[in-house]
Formats: C-alpha cells, structure tokens, sequence
C-alpha cells in the first residue's frame, strides 16, 4: 500500500514534465520563427524552465496541503506554494528588466505569462486528478 501511495504521488507530477518536454522542443524548433514575431526565444526558454521548476515545487507544496490532517496545516502548505511562485516569479523579472534595461522584450514576458497560466492550469488539475484518486482509494 505504501508504495503504491508513493507511486501515486509522483505520477501527479507526470502531465507537467510531459508539457515542459512539448514546450521546449517546440521552444528550440522554434527560435527563428519567435524571432520573426520579435519574441526573445532565450528569454521564453529561460522562463519555461524556471516555471516549470517553481510549479513542481509548488505542486508539492498543494500536495501536502491537500494531504494535512488539519487546517492550519492546510493553509500553510498552500500559502507557501502561492507565495513560492509570485516571489520567484517577481524575482525572475526584476533580475531579467535590471540586466537588459532598456532592450526588455514585452512579447516574451507575455509569453511567459502564457506559460505560467498554462502551468498553473495543470498542477490545479493534476492536483484535483490526484485527490480523487486518493480520496477513492
């Protein structure tokens, strides 16, 4: 029963690793069509990479909050993932708009953008697949 917990838990981390694969070969294959539309293709790579790293940490933080006994616990594991996520993300581009200054690229921020709703949108529903699971089980 253990292991199958345990198997369980990292299969919710699955459709997030398979979109960061589509997302950076697309990405890579990419480059000069991106830059035709006057996207930064480093810039948007740069940013799925880091965006994929903070959504499966903050995935492990909702999956512990999902998994608290009690509701404190609960809200501290969630908080910490939506305050792990805004924080890095704010860094990101403070550090991104202080290295390039005036040469900031506004369609790959978008893009980045893009890409943070859409992981967001799967560790929510990666989340909610593996609480019903877990809750069935």
């Amino acid at each position: 029963m253990e292991i199958n917990a345990g198997v369980q838990k990292n299969r919710v981390m699955v459709p997030l690793v398979i979109v960061f694969c589509i997302i950076t070969a697309l990405l890579i294959m990419g480059k000069k069509q991106l830059s035709q539309w006057g996207v930064d293709p480093m810039l948007v790579i740069i940013g799925n990479m880091l965006l994929f790293a903070v959504s499966l940490s903050s995935l492990l933080l909702y999956q512990r909050a999902m998994a608290h006994p009690t509701t404190i616990g609960f809200l501290r594991n969630t908080y910490s993932g939506l305050f792990l996520k805004l924080l890095v993300c704010i860094i990101a581009i403070m550090i991104y708009v202080i290295l390039v200054k005036e040469h900031v690229n506004k369609q790959g921020i978008i893009a980045c953008i893009f890409l943070y709703f859409l992981y967001s949108l799967l560790e929510m529903r990666s989340l909610m697949q593996w609480n019903k699971a877990r809750r069935n089980a």
